[in-house]
């Protein structure tokens, strides 16, 4: 299996202060491994390195210990062979204000080495996929939010790049709006195979998107893997909460396989299980063997939310 990123004990520390200097250490020991190929998330609180790990990654910053390695690469011996090979899309889209989108266009095209027809034809794509074409000759202070954005997704694809880095591609989005930029992102992957790593505080967006999930907090993977085990991982279950006739006596669940808890009130029983798929029709058969009348059945799904919840924590 080839490795689009590897990363081994990646330390970055920030000294600020005057005259009393003082230090952040903003990654402590990070180890990551990405497959080529692959459309994982990173996720963690604000301050938590996301942003620190995507700029060592594209360059912009460099580590004081450690390896990285990208798409084969060493990333300080072979910095602009890299960066010919990957792009960077950033939630709070900053380009020349007087620039309009398609000026814009052609001058990171023109940095990436396209010229004439090669750089009019990819930047002619680059506003069909975006349904940027009505927005061509408007300056950058002109335009929405939303289209910002898709100048930023735009301009990440302008050197077709194998590795792609996200960095809250769906901020201050509309919902609707959102949704295309999501769209978008995963249309790249399946149909170019792009490495794409995505930092987002979005968890349906992560849920969505992401095959799997690294959660840093404090400069360290806590956690990685794919939202659905890291849930297991967790205990972290379907929550099922049945109303019961209040002169029943209710069966214990505590053996019955998949139980992470179990809480009864004579009223209402209160169940949180792996999958309540698996789970609620083994429940409702015992409850009915021992002739307990349920009045209401609630179901809540454990979503990638509880998981930051507890792993914030």
């Amino acid at each position: 299996m080839k490795l689009a990123v590897e990363m081994e004990e990646v330390h970055k520390t920030f000294v600020y202060g005057w005259p009393r200097k003082r230090q952040k250490h903003a990654l402590r020991g990070v180890n990551l491994s990405v497959p080529e190929g692959a459309l994982w998330g990173l996720l963690g609180p604000n301050g938590a390195g996301k942003t620190t790990l995507l700029s060592i990654l594209s360059n912009l910053l460099t580590a004081e210990k450690g390896r990285v390695r990208v798409l084969g690469e060493d990333i300080r011996t072979s910095a602009m062979a890299v960066c010919h090979r990957i792009n960077l899309s950033s939630g709070h889209a900053n380009f020349p204000w007087s620039m309009t989108v398609q000026e814009n266009l052609h001058y990171y095209a023109m940095l990436y080495g396209l010229w004439g027809k090669r750089r009019n034809q990819k930047v002619g794509e680059l506003l069909d996929l975006f349904d940027l074409r009505d927005f061509a000759r408007v300056p950058f202070d002109g335009l929405s939010t939303g289209t910002k954005q898709k100048l930023s997704l735009a301009k990440s694809l302008i050197n077709d790049p194998e590795l792609l880095f996200l960095d809250e591609p769906t901020v201050g989005l509309d919902p609707d709006v959102a949704r295309r930029v999501r769209d978008s992102v995963q249309r790249i992957h399946d149909e170019k195979g792009t490495t794409i790593l995505v930092t987002t505080h979005n968890m349906k967006e992560a849920e969505i998107l992401c095959d799997k999930i690294a959660f840093i907090k404090e400069g360290t993977i806590r956690a990685f893997g794919k939202p659905k085990d890291l849930k297991e991982e967790l205990r972290l279950g379907d929550r099922i909460t049945l109303l019961l006739d209040s002169s029943v006596i209710v069966p214990s669940l505590k053996d019955m396989e998949g139980i992470y808890d179990f809480q009864t009130d004579h009223t209402s029983c209160r169940i949180i299980v792996d999958n309540h798929r698996k789970r609620l029709p083994q429940i409702l058969d015992l409850f009915v063997h021992k002739g307990v009348l349920i009045t209401n059945i609630s179901i809540q799904e454990a979503d990638l939310e509880d998981v930051f919840i507890t792993l914030a924590r």
